[in-house]
């Protein structure tokens, strides 16, 4: 089958920033190399920084299916990891295909993608990176008779700040995700700067804040500082917050929503006792409660120009296998919860199918 290149005109990108040229692919960023001063030694977010989470390749086609060519593919969890394409024609419903499971393979890899696509038919398609594994694209095959050209992509209204929730930890398709699922669904086109591990770091963020005004600025951040008491430090969190709230109200943005640190196993000593040796004890359970009290407090003031939003975690330590991170299902009750809090009357717009 013919082999498309990375930097072939019919090929956009959806990403906060233009793809890394590497001689044996692109690599998809969300975050500027300038920025990350603030994370440099703590190794979780130094590597989770490089996912290319909420990173798409669009295009239009008519093929019954594709080859995407992986290169430096990476993984960074011991679960499954996936593709997925989601493809519609004209402003019809979204078909979703999720790729095999990438988490069985490392450093060059194809993958085969059916597509569905009616014969004849040109269709809109995004093909979703994966949320944890990193990796380089290095082309595009379809069949001869194939015809692929450009789209034109939607501007960015939501900019998604966070950590491993937002990022997509323990979702092993990026289209169950459940910012990709509100994302679809209220036809927000969001920018993912999710990053596992992180803590509050607004230097990390204020170049998004600044880069354009947003319709929703969510913030999803505060519960990696309950893991060591020497993190923990109200004065610390506080300070951060603030800083960090002061950049999002300088902006002229339509919302900024706050989403408080979720209800965690530990706090009702449940789950398991450690994730990757940090131990999810009691005592965490009573970090992540200190912290949360006090964010509320903090937010309390920048009402009403911050939106708070509570728990948005199902209690239910079942559909958090690891102690943290919510599965599929988990997520999709966290994307409805999180809807129901952020527009309580006001149904969604589309829903992919």
């Amino acid at each position: 089958m013919p082999r498309l290149a990375v930097d072939n005109p019919v090929f956009s990108y959806w990403a906060p920033l233009p793809p890394h040229a590497d001689p044996l692919g692109y690599r998809l960023q969300r975050f500027p190399v300038a920025h990350q001063d603030c994370i440099r030694g703590q190794i979780g977010p130094l590597a989770n920084v490089r996912s290319a989470s909420g990173c798409a390749i669009v295009f239009t086609c008519d093929s019954p299916h594709m080859v995407l060519h992986l290169e430096r593919l990476r993984h960074h969890q011991p679960i499954s990891a996936h593709l997925s394409l989601q493809w519609r024609v004209a402003d019809g419903p979204w078909h979703t295909v999720p790729s095999t499971d990438l988490r069985l393979h490392e450093g060059r890899h194809d993958v085969w993608l059916p597509t569905g696509i009616p014969a004849d038919t040109m269709a809109e398609c995004w093909v979703w990176m994966p949320l944890i594994s990193t990796c380089l694209l290095a082309g595009i095959s379809f069949p001869g008779v194939a015809q692929v050209a450009a789209v034109t992509l939607p501007e960015p209204r939501w900019l998604a700040l966070g950590d491993s929730l937002t990022q997509g930890f323990s979702v092993p398709c990026p289209h169950d995700h459940w910012l990709h699922r509100v994302s679809q669904e209220r036809s927000l086109p969001a920018w993912n700067l999710g990053v596992g591990g992180l803590r509050i770091e607004p230097e990390l963020f204020t170049w998004a804040l600044a880069e354009r005004t947003w319709d929703l600025v969510t913030i999803a951040l505060g519960s990696n500082h309950a893991w060591r008491e020497g993190d923990a430090q109200v004065a610390v969190v506080e300070e951060r917050a603030r800083r960090l709230l002061d950049a999002a109200v300088a902006g002229d943005h339509s919302r900024v929503v706050w989403i408080l640190p979720p209800w965690k196993p530990c706090e009702e000593g449940l789950g398991p006792p450690e994730f990757y040796g940090v131990p999810l004890d009691r005592a965490a359970g009573a970090r992540a409660q200190r912290i949360r009290d006090h964010l509320r407090q903090v937010l309390a003031e920048y009402m009403p120009a911050v939106e708070v939003v509570e728990d948005l975690m199902p209690h239910d330590h079942r559909l958090l296998a690891d102690g943290l991170h919510p599965g599929t299902l988990g997520m999709q009750a966290q994307a409805q919860r999180f809807q129901d809090a952020v527009w309580p009357s006001t149904p969604a717009a589309s829903v992919p199918q």
